[in-house]
């Protein structure tokens, strides 16, 4: 009996003990991972973290809207563009754009100039001033761009007079062929309206490389610049998330 009585006893001060131990490990699991804090959640990085988005960290297609809005209200140009933008630790944005454009103008003094639709290509990057911000939705930054077109076109309605012979036209140049280059710099802004939809703006200079201009002179639309009487342009695109 004493040796059962002991056995008994033995028995239960080691279930006793296994059971505190146990509590014990639970405790400080719990207390581990209450305390533990992802550095990338911060508000503001550690020194031994550079970037808080992965290299891959995204893709999307957009469209600018408002060549669009100025066809709509009277413009004599027409331009559709869709883009394709990658994001690289959310701080570069490698883009590339491709378009068409179309041109039906006449000036006071009645020249006319007509281009067919004809296609653009831009490629550039745009540099995001807050890439490890928390919340990445929504961003500013500046951005650099490369474009060129190659468009053909008519013009009626000229009028030669170089003070010396009597004034000779109306008369019409026809298949004027130009093909142009220009650069784009400037501002932007992007912000998240729904899930994987957002709209931005922006603001830029653009200088022209090379007008296309030939011995009649220089065009007056050019496909996805717009019109080359002005070197500034604006934007309001609408983005789309595809991952």
């Amino acid at each position: 009996m004493l040796i059962c009585a002991l056995f008994i006893s033995l028995c239960a001060g080691l279930m006793a003990q296994e059971a505190t131990t146990t509590q014990q490990q639970s405790q400080t699991t719990t207390t581990t991972a209450s305390d533990f804090i992802d550095p990338y959640q911060l508000e503001e990085l550690p020194d031994s973290i550079r970037y808080r988005y992965p290299l891959f960290n995204g893709l999307s297609v957009s469209t600018n809207i408002f060549p669009i809005a100025l066809d709509l209200f009277g413009k004599d140009y027409r331009t559709y563009e869709a883009m394709l933008t990658v994001d690289l630790h959310h701080r570069f944005f490698p883009q590339v754009a491709v378009g068409m454009g179309s041109c039906d103008y006449t000036s006071d003094d009645d020249v006319r100039f007509k281009s067919s639709m004809a296609p653009f290509f831009k490629t550039g990057v745009v540099y995001n001033l807050k890439y490890n911000a928390l919340k990445a939705s929504d961003f500013y930054g500046i951005f650099l761009r490369y474009g060129c077109a190659s468009s053909k076109a008519d013009i009626s309605g000229i009028h030669y007079n170089d003070g010396v012979w009597p004034e000779y036209g109306p008369t019409e140049l026809t298949d004027l062929k130009y093909k142009c280059h220009w650069l784009e710099f400037g501002g932007m802004i992007k912000v998240q309206v729904f899930d994987h939809f957002s709209m931005g703006w922006d603001a830029y200079f653009k200088p022209m490389l090379k007008k296309g201009g030939n011995k009649h002179g220089k065009p007056y639309f050019v496909p996805g610049y717009g019109s080359t009487n002005t070197f500034i342009g604006f934007g309001f695109h609408l983005y789309y998330d595809i991952l």
